[in-house]
């Protein structure tokens, strides 16, 4: 019985001195499962960088005027610094004469509780140089996409209130 137990005991040591299984390493799949080569995964191509807004406060729910005043301000420098004119709604060379759409947009963005914006911001009125249609549809969904970037990126303080929902103008004016 002793010399069983020590057989065993040298069985287990040889076991743990052994190399390492091939489940370990990768070499081994289990019956019934195909042995998939580990592939790396290629990295994202380079887009332009991610938008990041500083906390903004909530000025809408501010008391007192001047830190209102000075939190609405620190709100549009921030918009007006990051939205830019879009090259897709300029004319193109197939088409040198396309009008480009220079106006207002009346964008509804809602806020949550944590701060972050809820995606996406939804433009709820054009108010254009011309008409709509004077414009190409490219153009004006080219106005709608920075909207939804520059907006869709901001960032609040934290608040008890349950949601807040802005209206925000966003106007573009080409350079």
């Amino acid at each position: 019985m002793k010399n069983w137990i020590i057989g065993l005991m040298l069985a287990g040591s040889g076991l743990l001195a052994a190399r390492p299984a091939r489940a370990q390493t990768g070499e081994y799949a289990a019956p019934g499962f195909p042995m998939l080569p580990q592939r790396r995964q290629p990295l994202p191509a380079p887009g332009p960088p991610k938008l990041v807004s500083p906390v903004l406060p909530r000025f809408w729910h501010e008391p007192d005027p001047e830190r209102q005043s000075a939190g609405r301000n620190k709100f549009f420098d921030f918009v007006s610094a990051q939205a830019k004119f879009p090259e897709a709604a300029r004319p193109t060379a197939a088409q040198p004469n396309a009008l480009l759409p220079t106006g207002r947009l009346l964008v509804s963005i809602q806020v949550r509780p944590d701060g972050s914006v809820r995606q996406p911001p939804r433009v709820t009125k054009r108010e254009l140089a011309q008409p709509e249609t004077a414009y190409l549809p490219a153009a004006l969904h080219a106005l709608d996409a920075e909207a939804q970037r520059v907006l869709g990126a901001l960032r609040f303080v934290r608040s008890k209130a349950a949601q807040d929902s802005l209206l925000v103008p966003i106007r573009f004016i080409a350079e």
